[in-house]
């Protein structure tokens, strides 16, 4: 999961949001709205991304 999120910060791959929104919903516990915010495709998903930034412990 952490690789993932590391991945989209630093390839700027906002495309992988849902994938790491499955790989969240399969570890358990997280938020609905955590996981609804990386489905949505009609944000503009950018570097500073606050469910990016909360797993990598930025900002």
């Amino acid at each position: 999961m952490l690789a993932l999120a590391r991945g989209i910060y630093n390839e700027r791959a906002f495309d992988r949001m849902p994938i790491l929104a499955d790989t969240l919903q399969d570890a358990g516990g997280i938020n609905e709205d955590v996981l609804s915010h990386c489905r949505d495709t009609s944000l503009a998903h950018v570097h500073g991304c606050w469910v990016v930034d909360l797993l990598l412990g930025k900002g």
